[in-house]
This record gives structure tokens, C-alpha cells and sequence, in this order.
């Protein structure tokens, strides 16, 4: 496995912002792409994880989910 890149074009293709588990304060401090990034500084409540669907854990062969809690993908 390859580590996931913090670029811009990693970026737009995350769909951390679509997950049921995002929130406001995550809105906010226009957080995402955890899987490269790490783990967010909010608090928040597990209310599903999307991960499985996208596109950069796909092109990164990555199994995890919730890397916002998690950390990044190893």
C-alpha cells in the first residue's frame, strides 16, 4: 500500500464531506481527506462511515474506514 497524497487533486475527489458522520464544525475548518491528513479536531458521532466508496480509497487500495477518528492510512 501506498501512502495517500495530500494534494489538491486527491482533494476534490474526497467525499468526506458527504459522510452522515461529517458535521458542521468539520464544515467549518474545511476538514477532509483524513485518510492523508489524519484525524479531525472535532467532536463528532459515528453515524456511518463512507469511506468503502471513495474514489481515493480505491486508487490507494486502502481497506480502512473512519480515518477521521483513526488517523491516517497506513
Amino acid at each position: 500500500m501506498v501512502k495517500v497524497e495530500n494534494t489538491t487533486e486527491n482533494l476534490k475527489k474526497c467525499i468526506c464531506g458527504m459522510c452522515p458522520s461529517y458535521n458542521d464544525c468539520m464544515r467549518k475548518g474545511k476538514e477532509g481527506l483524513y485518510c492523508a491528513r489524519g484525524l479531525t479536531k472535532c467532536k463528532f458521532v459515528k453515524n456511518g462511515c463512507i469511506c468503502a466508496g471513495c474514489p481515493v480509497q480505491g486508487k490507494y487500495k486502502l481497506s480502512g474506514d473512519y480515518y477521521c477518528v483513526e488517523g491516517k492510512a497506513k
